[in-house]
This record gives structure tokens, C-alpha cells and sequence, in this order.
């Protein structure tokens, strides 16, 4: 009887695992990923160069891989343009490109100059939105973040972003590319995203916590054949289709780095910087787990594109402002809400 019930444990252990790697063994990617890819390097919002080149297609093991993975060096390319993958082009001018699958017939030529696309409830020629087809983005609460009252409004977040902190930035500073360390194999559409994400949003943070730009992004997983958290029973993560990166630390001009891990609860102007990066990161992404999210990302953030049938985002934890984050560690460094914060003297600040 004993050995019996062992067995059934084993067999339904056995299923379980199973189960999970059906999904990734034997599942078949979903096509919008092929054409999502396509359309965006078709679409010109991310350019080859010496930092960013089109590798061979990644055809699994199983469900994993992209059709036209790009190997990047550099992200934060100045005037980057959106792109709305809601807007399915053929990759037929894509150089490199493999031809179309046979099970993909719907795929014609486009004319040598297509037209400008418009932005969901915008006009022609506006900036494109990246965000799945169906994703609200009116308010926090129309793009179904989890126990976050992040953004906030555009008028609360300019008024915060007026108040000066850290040194003068140097005037006419060119904020060039970050170095993207170690090169990442990423599929276009993120790249496009975190171009506008570092451009927009990370370069400005940082100037104006430390007076300087980031010259140096340490990522710690862009593409990988696993489950959602290295767990082979999970579902799929967005890591398999290169879909997702993991950022653990920022270099600045004058070297002086900041790690999520140390960051997160660190200086006040570390914290205010990094809350104000996974802030930004909510209102570009569909995921982004920062540390206090779970116990696996405790050193680094996480952001992916990940389309939800509901149009559901997940921030967590809840985003809070930087200023919100420096003022609640001032405390414990004395500092206080519009105190400089100098890259390089962070210990000077601590009492």
C-alpha cells in the first residue's frame, strides 16, 4: 500500500513538472511575436549600426527564440522614434531578414514610403505608442497597475521634477548612448522601448540626482530559454522570446556606480534616483519587478512587454516618486527634500 501511494506521489510530481515543460517544449510561439518583430525594424524606430546588428534567427529549443533577435552594445539613442506594433508590417525590406514562413500568407510588399501611422488617439505623425494592442494609458488605474498610485499627474509629476537636486548639469551636456554591458541579444520591440526609456526618462533622472548622464548599463539577463524565475514548472518568461531585461547597475560619467541591490536602500539620492527610473519604467512597460517584489529580484529590475489578454501592467512594488524615496531614507543620512546630492561624495552625506 505504502509503495503504492509512493508511486502516485512520483507519477503526479512527474505531470506536474511535465506539464511545465509542455509548455515550453512543445508549445508553439504565438505569431504576433514574429510580426511585432518585424514591424518594428520595418518600421525604422530601431536602426543596425556597430551597436546594434541583427543575428541569426533563434529557433528554440521548443517555444523559445525570436526571428530577427538583435545583438545590442548601446541603448539611449537620441531622437528615438516610437513604434506601434499595433501596426503589423512585412518584413520584406528587412535586410538579413529570412523570407516569410509559408504559414504567414497575409504578407505583401509595402509601398517604398509608407504613410506615418498614428498614435492611439492621436493624429498622423504623432509619436507612436509601443504598448500592446488594447493597453490603456489615460491613468494608473486604466493600465491596471498593481497597488500603485504611480504616475502620477502630469502635473504633480512636472512640479516635483522642477525642484532642483544635485549639482548643475554642465550647460549644452550631450547625453550620448549608454554602454550596454554585457551586449544583450533583445528582440526589437524592447529595444525600441528601452531607447525611449533611457533617453527619456533614465538620462534625466540622472542628471538631475547626480548632475551627469549614465554612461554605463550592467544587465544581468536579456534572452533566455527558461520559466519565470529560472523555474522550469513556471510558465514561459518573456526572457525565452527576448522580450525582458534585468538591470542591476548604473555607471556614471565620473564612474561612480550604483547597484539595484545596494541602491535600492542606500544614500537617499540613490533611492530617489532608482525609484524615479522603476517610476518611468511602469509607465513604459507591462512588467516591472524591482526589489520588494519577490525574493528574485532583490538585485535587480526587471522590465518586458508581455501582452496580457485582461491589458493588465504589473508595477511592483507600488512606485513612489524619488522624492518620496530620498525624503523617507533622509533619516537615516540626514538628508532633506531639496538637499544636494554630489555623485561621487555619497558617504559625505551619510550621518
Amino acid at each position: 500500500m505504502k509503495r503504492g501511494v509512493r508511486w502516485y506521489l512520483v507519477g503526479s510530481f512527474m505531470l506536474v513538472a511535465l506539464s511545465g515543460c509542455a509548455r515550453m517544449w512543445f508549445a508553439e510561439r504565438e505569431p504576433w511575436r514574429r510580426e511585432a518583430e518585424a514591424a518594428c525594424l520595418q518600421s525604422g524606430a530601431v536602426k543596425e549600426g556597430p551597436a546594434v546588428t541583427i543575428v541569426n534567427a533563434i529557433d528554440g529549443p521548443g517555444v523559445c527564440g525570436a526571428d530577427y533577435p538583435l545583438r545590442v552594445s548601446t541603448l539611449g539613442a537620441a531622437a528615438v522614434p516610437g513604434f506601434a506594433d499595433e501596426v503589423v508590417r512585412p518584413p520584406g525590406a528587412i535586410q538579413g531578414a529570412r523570407p516569410p514562413s509559408p504559414s504567414y500568407p497575409n504578407y505583401l510588399p509595402l509601398p517604398s514610403s509608407p504613410p506615418p501611422a498614428a498614435s492611439p488617439g492621436g493624429s498622423a505623425g504623432a509619436p507612436l505608442s509601443l504598448a500592446p494592442p488594447g493597453l490603456l494609458q489615460s491613468s494608473a488605474g486604466d493600465r491596471g497597475y498593481t497597488g500603485s498610485s504611480y504616475p502620477q499627474p502630469p502635473a504633480t509629476r512636472a512640479a516635483a521634477e522642477a525642484i532642483p537636486l544635485g549639482r548643475p548639469a554642465s550647460p549644452g551636456l550631450a547625453v550620448a548612448p549608454a554602454t550596454l554591458t554585457p551586449p544583450a541579444t533583445l528582440a526589437c520591440p524592447l529595444v525600441s522601448t528601452l531607447d525611449r526609456f533611457i533617453s527619456e526618462h533614465v538620462q534625466p533622472a540622472a542628471v538631475r540626482w547626480f548632475g551627469q548622464p549614465v554612461v554605463e548599463i550592467k544587465q544581468i539577463s536579456a534572452y533566455s530559454c527558461r520559466g519565470m524565475n529560472g523555474d522550469p514548472r513556471a510558465s514561459i518568461s518573456e526572457h525565452a522570446f527576448g522580450n525582458a531585461l534585468d538591470i542591476a547597475a548604473f555607471t556614471f560619467a565620473d564612474g561612480h556606480r550604483i547597484t539595484v541591490k545596494d541602491g535600492w536602500h542606500g544614500a537617499p539620492e540613490e533611492q530617489g534616483f532608482l525609484h524615479d527610473v522603476q517610476g518611468a519604467a511602469c509607465e513604459m512597460f507591462t512588467t516591472v519587478l524591482a526589489p520588494g517584489s519577490n525574493e528574485y529580484h532583490y538585485d535587480h529590475i526587471h522590465v518586458d512587454l508581455m501582452r496580457r489578454a485582461s491589458g493588465r501592467v504589473i508595477c511592483q512594488p507600488a512606485a513612489m516618486s524619488g522624492e518620496a524615496a530620498a525624503a523617507r531614507a533622509g533619516g537615516r543620512y540626514g538628508w532633506r527634500p531639496g538637499a544636494a546630492a554630489v555623485t561621487g561624495s555619497i558617504d559625505a552625506v551619510r550621518r
